[in-house]
Order: C-alpha cells, then sequence, then structure tokens
C-alpha cells in the first residue's frame, strides 16, 4: 500500500499564513482543513492531529495555529510541514496593527503613535508578553509534545534556539513573508516529488495590515523604526534577538 501524504501547515500569527491558506484552498478546495483547539490557548499534541488527518482522509492539506514541530512520524503517511517565518520587528507591528484593527471601528488617524505604550505595557510581564519577545523561536523549539524549554534573563525569556534552528532544518517548505513569492514558488516540485499537484495559481494576499508592505523589509523597518521612540526600538531588538537570528538563519539558508 502506498504511503499518505499530507501538507501540514504550522500557522504561526502574523505570517502571512492566511495568504498562504487562500492558496492552499486555491489548489485543494474543499480538501483543505483548518483546524485549532476550542480556544486560544489550545495545544494541539501529535495524536490528536494525527487523528485529525485520519479523520479527513480525502484532504490534502491541514492548517493551524496550535499545532507544533517536529513533526509526528506515523506509519503509511507522509506529512509534508510547511512553516513561515518573519522579522520579527516586522511580525510585532502587524501583531500590534491587528489589534488596533480590533479594538475600534474608527482608528486614530496616528494608529502607531500608540505603538510605544502598547509595546511598553507589554514588556513589563502583561499575559501577552509572548506576542512581542521571541514568540517564533518558542512556538519553534519543541520537543514532541512538550512545552519549550525556557529561562528567565533580565526581565525576558529565552528558549532552545538551538532546537528551533534543528527543527527548521527538518522542513523543507519554508518561506518568508518578506519573500512570499519567491519562497512559494520554489514549493511545487518539492510537493509533487511527494505525488500531491500544486500550483501558484496567482498571487494571494490576505489579511494585510500594514500600508507598506510591497516595499523591502529594510524599507519597512526603516519606517517602522521612525515611528517609534529610540528606546522603544532598543527593546524590541533585545526582546526578539533570538528571533532575529532565527530569521536570519533562514535567509543564509534559502539565500544560498
Amino acid at each position: 500500500m502506498t504511503a499518505r501524504t499530507v501538507i501540514c501547515h504550522y500557522h504561526i500569527f502574523k505570517t502571512a499564513g492566511t495568504s498562504f491558506e487562500a492558496i492552499l484552498r486555491q489548489n485543494y478546495g474543499d480538501q483543505h482543513v483548518s483546524f485549532d483547539g476550542p480556544n486560544s490557548s489550545s495545544s494541539i499534541d501529535h495524536a490528536t492531529l494525527l487523528k485529525v488527518i485520519d479523520s479527513n482522509p480525502d484532504a490534502n492539506s491541514f492548517s493551524s495555529h496550535q499545532i507544533s514541530l517536529p513533526v509526528p512520524a506515523a506509519s503509511m503517511l507522509r506529512i509534508l510541514p510547511v512553516v513561515f517565518v518573519r522579522h520579527p520587528l516586522l511580525r510585532i507591528r502587524s501583531a500590534y496593527l491587528h489589534v488596533m484593527r480590533h479594538q475600534t471601528s474608527r482608528p486614530a488617524k496616528d494608529v502607531m503613535a500608540g505603538f510605544d505604550a502598547w509595546f511598553n505595557e507589554l514588556a513589563e510581564g502583561h499575559a501577552d508578553q509572548l506576542q512581542i519577545c521571541n514568540l517564533q523561536t518558542n512556538l519553534l523549539c519543541r520537543q514532541p509534545d512538550q512545552p519549550p524549554r525556557a529561562h528567565e534573563h533580565r526581565g525576558r525569556p529565552l528558549y532552545d534556539l538551538n532546537t528551533a534552528i534543528k527543527n527548521l532544518g527538518a522542513v523543507k517548505l519554508i518561506g518568508r513573508v518578506e519573500h512570499f513569492d519567491q519562497d512559494v514558488a520554489r514549493f511545487a516540485p518539492v510537493i509533487e516529488k511527494e505525488g500531491l499537484s500544486f500550483r501558484l495559481q496567482s498571487p494571494v494576499i490576505e489579511n494585510i495590515g500594514a500600508p507598506d508592505f510591497a516595499q523591502a523589509a529594510e524599507e519597512q523597518l526603516d519606517n517602522f523604526r521612525q515611528c517609534i521612540r529610540r528606546s522603544t526600538w532598543e527593546r524590541l531588538i533585545w526582546f526578539n534577538e533570538q528571533d532575529i537570528e532565527l530569521y536570519e538563519s533562514v535567509s543564509r539558508r534559502l539565500d544560498e
């Protein structure tokens, strides 16, 4: 019997996951399944992921915010993981803009005027601090069905960066938000080699918050830096040193 092959999209918040899901729906229609647990803090273990896949025998692709690398091993099943990463400062800016859009139907004229206060509140131990501190390393450094290894360092959590890089090293379908079309274009031969069809039929951009998303990453970062206090910018970098290193490691790999 031939092993079943499915795509499994590990959807990190504000890393173009909605846009990639649209591509999966273009390719597979009703044979794409999106799922999460009952609340935002749910965590989906390997057994539950395999159960969801088994319960949808006709599906070709799956997407969830709450599954974690590495992929589970199963007989007669080949899971192709997909992960997108994003420059952490741009991901945080996008998360802030997302919050602002959902807080009021009439956003302020200068929506970025409130960023410093928002960031500093989260940085001082807010329950949502993870959103502004090494979130991608946290989510990608897991051992099977285990929480991330972490330790406190002068008011910021640090994680197992080496394991995050190792986990990503096993992911062939990896992309960067800042090079979305270019990186997704590399997916087709890998997926088709495993027996599934895949086409980037047309550019798909969904759930975009930043007005300068089409600009190069360096320009976006410069625009962002000019909108906030210097002290906030420096704290952002300090709080996200691991995510910056993780992003740069992916870029080095893809740019070789």
